[in-house]
């Protein structure tokens, strides 16, 4: 006897006795025809029944076993007498409409039948049947099959970011019940798919063991996106399963617990643990897993915001505390979406497919590559992709007033907003030949810089010189420069420069730091990370004063060049590929 699976059901809220539904191989088509006729079916089929009773619902009065054969009810067998059972064989596919409110059966249009006389004949409504049947008239011709929804049967169109679960949930039913009733052989919905929703299976009023399904694993799937499609929880899967982690294999078999109801007395908070990634907040982690930053800080005894990459944190409920009954946490099911994705040293399409839960072949076929080669910098569209970087390199640029007092000119408006100042005059429609009056109004433009995703905590912001660098360190901004290579530090000042920023040291003792890390004067560039209003900021500086200077006693004899992303030289205004190379190795790209 192939049994596919079975589920139990109380008859009525008023009775304590159940129903046990076998469910079997939808391939023994030939079990139907021989319920009824030969005894020994019958027999093989109660011993079978009162096995399952035995092992699986040992403290519950069943007294039906109703066997369901391609999601018709085909016979329905009484287990109220020890001596003798009723075997009573499905007639018509009416009998399973009529019978099981959940089953869902099928009929052939006969001569003379129309949508309100079947929906009449079988309990349902017209209106039912239709949508059932993805009707467009009430037009049937003779030998059409209908599917026969059951009475009061209510139906759903499927929406984007519908899943069996997430409609399991809203209409008070389960996902076995859904695919039961939809004939369903898989998990995978259409947008605009019409489900029919069958009716809820009031629930026993004494505890019984839950019930199990069977899951195979697919490509994408995780442990907590499982349990978030069955209404379980990720260490329910663990224990049900004796994973000792959490690494699944395309194809694995999983056991499905359900719930099981919680118990009246106080529990300790169902907790896992999570690793910090990059791009990753205390919001956007208590947003994915339902909870709260509060109870993020509490669970984790944080006295701030700040994260670090690898960072294991503890997640448990909102407003959970040891000892008390958890809040049920809401059920969020994860947001996939597409972004883009800059590789990293030590990357490689395996670890970025396992970090944002997709696969290696998506990874290939979103960005057309033809090998697994690829390089620091590299930037990869993530297709679907769970767990996004979040995106907070936003530049902005938003405007202030600026009323012209006695003695004022535009550079040194230029250098206080730290705002270029053919910028500035771009922005009030002047010219360097330009005249301006006590009282005269400005435009000022200023520039907010998103922070920007770094590849670990050695390395800085790659910066753009144009659109970005230049509006973080101005002139007249003072800066700790550490070399990356040495790891030593001093102290520089920006002074001027407009295609770079030319700096100068800010004492004599920096000179001398900085000569010994260049062996003397140089114009050797070096990667180097600039300390600038609490960020990190790729650069490279070589170490060669020339021309002016504006800080004396420094120790050196006019000004030297530090660059950023696409900075270009004064003298012929090209950019500098050494430079260039310098400042990707700072910002660990190259």
């Amino acid at each position: 006897m192939n049994v596919q699976r079975h589920e139990i059901r109380k008859l009525n809220p008023q009775s304590d006795e159940f129903t046990l539904f076998i469910y079997l191989d939808d391939q023994l088509s030939e079990f139907a025809g021989e319920l009824g006729s030969e005894p020994s079916s019958d027999k093989n089929l109660q011993e079978t029944a009162k096995q399952i009773i035995k092992e699986r619902y040992p403290g519950l009065k069943v007294t039906m076993i109703k066997v369901i054969l391609g999601g018709i009810a085909v016979t329905s067998i009484s287990l109220s007498t020890t001596d003798s059972s009723a075997v009573q064989a499905a007639n018509t596919p009416a009998t399973a409409a009529q019978t099981d409110g959940n089953s869902i059966a099928t009929y052939n249009v006969a001569a003379g039948d129309t949508v309100y006389g079947i929906s009449k004949r079988f309990g349902t409504t017209p209106e039912a049947l239709r949508s059932a049947n993805h009707l467009t008239s009430d037009f049937l011709q003779i030998g059409q099959l209908l599917t026969i929804p059951p009475s009061g049967a209510k139906f759903h169109t499927v929406a984007a970011g519908d899943t069996l679960y997430s409609i399991s949930n809203r209409f008070g039913t389960t996902v076995s019940a859904l695919r039961s009733a939809n004939h369903l052989t898989s998990d995978i919905l259409s947008i605009g798919q019409t489900l029919t929703i069958p009716t809820a299976v009031a629930t026993p009023a004494q505890p019984v063991a839950p019930l199990s399904a069977q899951y195979t694993v697919a490509a994408g799937d995780t442990l907590y996106s499982i349990s978030n499609r069955f209404g379980t929880t990720v260490s329910a899967l663990r224990s049900a399963n004796h994973l000792t982690s959490d690494i699944l294999s395309i194809g694995q078999t999983l056991t499905i617990p359900t719930a099981v109801a919680t118990p009246a007395q106080p529990v300790a908070p169902v907790s896992t643990q999570y690793t910090v990634a990059v791009g990753d907040t205390l919001y956007s982690i208590s947003n994915r897993f339902g909870t709260t930053v509060s109870a993020l800080r509490g669970a984790n005894n944080l006295t701030s915001d700040i994260l670090s990459i690898g960072q294991t944190l503890t997640i448990t409920a909102a407003g959970t505390t040891m000892g008390e009954p958890p809040t049920p946490a809401p059920q969020v099911e994860e947001e996939r979406k597409t972004f883009t994705y800059t590789v990293k040293s030590g990357d490689s399409l395996s670890v970025i497919a396992k970090r944002f839960d997709v696969t290696v072949d998506s990874i290939r076929a979103a960005n057309h590559l033809n090998s697994d080669f690829l390089q620091v910098g590299q930037a990869l569209t993530i297709p679907d992709g769970l767990n996004a970087p979040t995106q907070t390199g936003t530049n902005t640029i938003t405007y202030t007033t600026h009323t012209i007092a006695p003695g004022e000119n535009i550079w040194d408006l230029s250098v206080r907003y730290g705002v270029p100042q053919a910028e500035l005059l771009k922005a009030n429609n002047l010219t360097m030949s330009s005249m301006l009056s006590v009282g005269q109004v400005l435009k000022i433009p200023l520039h907010t810089i998103g922070v920007k995703e770094v590849v670990s905590d050695r390395h800085g912001e790659y910066m753009d010189w144009w659109t970005e660098a230049q509006y973080i360190f101005t002139i007249g901004k003072i800066t700790k420069v550490t070399d990356f290579e040495t790891g030593r530090s001093f102290y520089i000042k920006r002074t001027i420069g407009a295609n770079h920023a030319d700096s100068e040291t800010v004492t004599a003792n920096d000179s001398n730091i900085a000569k010994s890390i260049w062996g003397g004067f140089s114009w050797t560039p070096r990667a180097v990370i600039l300390e600038i209003d609490g960020r990190k900021i790729a650069a490279s500086m070589s170490f060669m004063p020339h021309e002016r200077d504006y800080i004396a006693d420094n120790g050196i004899t006019g000004h030297f060049d530090v660059y950023f992303g696409n900075s270009t030289r004064h003298v012929d205004g090209k950019a500098d590929t050494k430079h260039q190379a310098q400042v990707e190795k700072a910002a660990g790209i190259r």
